[in-house]
């Protein structure tokens, strides 16, 4: 089964709601926060199975990536790149990434 993307408002809730896949990733729960706090940006999950796996952050002024994190059971199986393809799809444009990832690759 594929998966799927949803998009989600940037909600006080949304740290709890994505605890599971940020429990090993602390530095984005409070990341996540402080993009809550702030109202900047707009918030994706990666759904396999019913659960989520994977949530990222995409800048509020251009399609581009702030960070993102895939659950640990599902890292290495392709979920981040089918993620990241998928949300820019939903935007309807492309999506860059930050000069700091070490892909080249356009998404």
């Amino acid at each position: 089964m594929p998966i799927s993307v949803e998009a989600h408002t940037l909600s006080e809730n949304q740290c709890e709601a994505f605890a599971k896949v940020l429990r090993d990733a602390p530095q984005y729960r409070q990341k996540l926060a402080d993009a809550v706090a702030s109202g900047q940006g707009r918030l994706f999950a990666a759904h396999f199975n019913g659960q989520r796996v994977a949530i990222a952050l995409i800048e509020e002024k251009q399609p581009q990536l702030a960070w993102m994190v895939v659950h640990p059971a599902t890292q290495g199986r392709g979920v981040g790149k089918d993620f990241l393809r998928l949300i820019g799809q939903q935007l309807g444009e492309n999506l860059t990434l930050p000069d700091h990832c070490q892909t080249q690759r356009s998404l």
